[in-house]
């Protein structure tokens, strides 16, 4: 019982620690609920207390739908949502009060307020119509005479006028939420999901030709990565609407230094980079793919042997020194890709074409220098960003050097780039397009940090 409650009480210490930092999802939630709570009740104490309102729980309601979270959204949300009340209580006024209280009525008011609730211009709000409608309905059949129905059915556009204008006043004088870091927390986001996928690539890479199993377990992890995607972009939409009619003096001097065209020119690379690294890891697997395909026309290992047990490679495996078909493979130089770690052990080959393994090994030194590109991303901070934009100018123009050693051994080796049954053209291309990507995202960088002002909002 002792340990139960220790931990009980160090999950409530944990969660007070994390109210302290200001941009905390559990801070922005306490501070949602306590707004909400607080226009809640002044809406109702109006309602009620003031109006002596029929339905005061219109109010209320209204007041926590549009305790948004920026105040741009709570502003053209609560338009919306009074435009959809008010077309709900005037359908039900023009046909209710003409028709009567019978099931017909009922009918067609649900049939024109469903039609009236498809309207582009209500938005996220248009099926309010038909529950404003709905209400409206049930509470003229409860009216005793027309005034009372004429009267009970203003009142209802006027409770939720009330309740939302209310709702928008809390959002806009008590702290109103500012988002402007969630466009760095998306940055940030993406970049270490490619950091973490390429330094788990890295090794396996470096050691040689990696099995079926791990391939396809980075393709799987590679194509999972939508949802992140759109949060990212969701958020970046935020932190720039969080900026728009938001009267704190922070927000007034972000307005005026900070724009967000660098930001999402950097998401969207970053969203390409991921589609590239994903061909990557799918060129990968599909060479596994190919050799379990019965009807591949791709040579395997067996199919070159000879009757008399050669494997049709003269008695030569590459490990005198050959590249297998009889000529001196040389050692270090471009083959080696640099890499001082290159006379490193033995490295796997895949038996149908031993320069495979030695490729992916100067291959994985390319993906490295990307993966030390993102991790300077996943830390990304306006605050540092003239550091920053060096470092990854630095890291852009390491990984080009990498690149060009691919392409140069690439040639000395004679690998092809268009047989459609070999990886090679497929990740010479992608590693060319992962160099132009990260040398595009430190120019962006860099020119935010030296001309913020300058650049579009």
């Amino acid at each position: 019982m002792g340990t139960q409650v220790r931990e009980k009480w160090e999950r409530v210490a944990e969660w007070g620690g994390r109210l302290r930092h200001p941009e905390s999802g559990a801070r922005r939630s306490l501070l949602l609920i306590l707004k909400s709570a607080l226009a809640a009740t002044v809406s109702w104490f109006i309602s009620y207390e003031l109006i002596d309102a029929t339905s005061p729980a219109f109010a209320p309601f209204s007041a926590v739908l549009m305790v948004q979270v920026t105040v741009y959204q709570s502003v053209i949300q609560s338009l919306r949502y009074v435009g959809a009340v008010a077309a709900g209580v005037a359908v039900q006024a023009v046909l209710g009060l003409s028709a009567g209280p019978d099931l017909i009525s009922f009918a067609l008011v649900a049939l024109a307020a469903l039609v009236i609730s498809r309207w582009r211009v209500l938005g996220h709000q248009g099926p309010q119509v038909a529950t404003a409608a709905f209400f409206a309905f049930a509470t003229y059949t409860s009216a005793t005479s027309n005034s009372d129905q004429v009267r009970e059915l203003g009142q209802i556009v006027l409770l939720v006028l009330i309740g939302s204008a209310v709702g928008v006043a809390v959002n806009v004088l008590i702290a109103p939420p500012l988002r402007y870091r969630s466009a760095e927390y998306g940055i940030r986001a993406l970049a270490q999901e490619i950091h973490d996928l390429l330094d788990a690539m890295t090794p396996e890479l470096g050691e040689g030709a990696p099995g079926a199993d791990t391939t396809k377990g980075w393709r799987d992890r590679a194509s999972r990565t939508g949802s992140l995607i759109t949060q990212s972009r969701e958020g970046l939409r935020t932190a720039r609407e969080s900026l728009r009619l938001n009267p704190r003096p922070w927000a007034r001097r972000r307005r005026r230094h900070l724009t967000f065209q660098a930001y999402e020119q950097t998401m969207e690379a970053l969203v390409r980079m991921i589609s590239q690294v994903a061909a990557i890891t799918r060129s990968l697997d599909q060479r596994h793919r190919e050799d379990e395909d019965p009807d591949s026309d791709t040579d395997t290992f067996e199919d070159t042997e000879d009757s008399d047990g050669s494997d049709g490679s003269d008695g030569s495996d590459g490990s005198d020194g050959s590249d297998g078909s009889g000529a001196p493979r040389e050692s270090g130089g471009s083959g080696d890709f640099g890499d001082p770690e290159a006379s490193r052990g033995p490295v796997a080959e895949d038996p149908r074409d031993p320069e495979y393994a030695p490729f992916l090994r100067g291959y994985s030194t390319f993906l490295s220098s990307v993966a030390d590109f993102t991790e300077v991303l996943a830390t990304l901070d306006e605050d540092h960003l003239r550091e920053q934009a060096d470092r990854l100018g630095e890291a852009a123009g390491h990984l080009e050097e990498c690149r060009r050693e691919i392409a140069r051994t690439t040639d000395d080796h004679g690998l092809s780039l268009t047989d459609p049954t070999e990886p090679y053209g497929v990740l010479v291309v992608e590693a060319t397009r992962l160099s132009e990507e990260c040398r595009y995202t430190a120019e962006v960088l860099s020119h935010s940090a030296d001309e913020p002002a300058a650049e579009g909002r």
